[in-house]
């Protein structure tokens, strides 16, 4: 029964998503239909992961796959997992994004390349996937109990420090143009911003990583130099030097850690209520929101301090505009979401 529905959940993820896509450009207008397509898109992919993961992990197949495998017993669990999370978590989000993609051409007006679709997904996956797996592969091999906590702590925060550096010199990954430097603001003097290539299917997007000094970068895509003017483009730098600035970055590493803190203590054997601490950390990471969510108007402060007010609103309404961000959030996307409405991010500057 198990495989059955683990077999079905692409195909049902697909045309859930298809579904999806034809209502949300029903939509008045472009931008709303991309921000619908967009929602649908990561609450399906959400859902179908979480639904297969809990299909594979509840059936005997990743018990029988590693009992399969002529491997010591850890890393026959950890291979057990790596198949877990491909056949019940990435196949299944894949499904519903290549679902949505005829809807998003139809808003875009650009055709899907599905080959290049499918090799971004899978290597955004890989990013995502694989510092979460090295994390558990240490947690598996450490001795049970506290040496295992410390273990996977140690794990945490070395990727938190080498996959900034990591993906900068092995991804897509540039240094600025002359032209991209000109518009970098002075306030990022001593960090590493380094554009990422992001070929025939541009996102314009930026982001803060790195929590050691001299390894702190900004990285912004090729695409948002295109889609905003020099003092907008500017102004979105400057936020995401703020985050470096502010203590966000290390902030919300912690705050994170600190609510998985009780799941990590079940799974290591440091404590034994399995149900009281998974419903702690649900209940700490709906906390962990609103400071996430402070994190951005502060950056957002920040970046007026030093750019101005107005490239930053400038900024903010050009990508909503766009359909880029959501321009305001439902009463439960407020609830779960860690950015802000770009609605309130620009009241907050006005």
């Amino acid at each position: 029964m198990h495989a059955a529905v683990v077999l079905a959940l692409p195909v049902v993820a697909y045309a859930a998503s298809r579904l999806a896509g034809v209502a949300a450009v029903r939509a008045a207008d472009r931008v709303t239909a991309a921000s619908r397509l967009r929602r649908a898109n990561r609450l399906l992919q959400a859902g179908a992961a979480l639904f297969g993961l809990f299909t594979v992990t509840d059936s005997p197949l990743d018990d029988a796959f590693a009992a399969a495998l002529p491997v010591p017993d850890a890393v026959g669990a950890f291979g057990a997992l790596a198949v877990t999370v491909l056949v019940g978590g990435v196949v299944p989000a894949l499904a519903v994004h290549l679902g949505t993609r005829p809807a998003w051409a139809s808003v875009t007006g650009d055709a899907t390349d599905y080959a290049a679709t499918v090799r971004r997904f899978l290597g955004l996956a890989a990013v995502l996937v694989a510092p979460a797996l090295f994390v558990v592969g240490v947690w598996l091999a450490a001795p049970s109990g506290t040496t295992s906590l410390v273990a996977v702590v140690s794990a945490a925060a070395l990727v938190a420090v080498a996959l900034p550096p990591l993906a900068a010199r092995f991804g897509p990954v540039r240094a600025p143009t002359d032209a991209e430097a000109a518009v970098v603001p002075a306030c990022a003097d001593g960090l590493r911003v380094r554009v990422v290539e992001t070929g025939s299917h541009p996102v314009a997007n930026a982001v803060a990583a790195g929590v050691l000094p001299g390894s702190r970068y900004v990285f912004v895509t090729d695409a948002l130099f295109r889609t905003l003017d020099a003092g907008a483009t500017t102004a979105v730098i400057a936020h995401e030097v703020g985050h470096h600035r502010r203590g966000h970055v290390v902030a919300r590493f912690l705050a994170t850690g600190f609510a998985l803190a009780p799941v990590f203590l079940v799974a290591n054997g440091v404590v034994d209520a399995f149900v009281p601490a998974v419903v702690l950390s649900f209940v700490l990471l709906l906390a962990v929101g609103p400071l996430v969510r402070w994190t951005e108007f502060d950056a957002d402060a920040y970046a007026a301090a030093h750019v101005g007010d107005a490239a930053m609103e400038r900024a903010l309404a050009t990508l909503a505009d766009r359909g880029l961000v959501p321009t305001e959030h439902s009463r439960f996307a407020r609830l779960v979401s860690f950015h802000p409405a770009v609605g309130r991010r620009r009241s907050r500057l006005r």
